[in-house]
């Protein structure tokens, strides 16, 4: 891989995460899911009777496969689109940059 980074001309941008960063990991989606569904302002009593409703929703969602990857991609889709937008963005004012550095050189040495 550091190998590949090397190679010139790439035009990547490498973004270091911190070493927990819950909006890019799909289970906190879920869990916040939980929460919503079956959690939230509910008192159980015990843990067994949290752990057979929290298992009853993952029983229950495996029938609403389109949600769960809706759910899951919508947070880390809008935050890549966000990301590959900025990185278009810095691609063509470096471009813009590189051309009018590759004109001003190429007028010097006209001259």
């Amino acid at each position: 891989m550091r190998t590949y980074l090397k190679t010139p001309n790439l035009q990547l941008r490498l973004v270091t995460l911190p070493a927990f960063s819950p909006d890019f990991s799909p289970d906190e989606a879920i869990w916040k899911w939980v929460l919503e569904e079956v959690t939230a302002n509910t008192c159980f009593g015990t843990a067994a009777k949290v752990r057979e409703k929290v298992d009853a929703f993952f029983v229950v969602m495996t029938t609403r496969a389109s949600e769960v990857v809706q759910r899951c991609h919508r947070v880390l889709q809008a935050l890549a689109d966000q990301l590959l937008l900025a990185a278009t963005q810095a691609a063509v004012e470096m471009n813009h940059i590189d051309y009018t550095l590759r004109s001003v050189q190429a007028d010097k040495s006209c001259r």
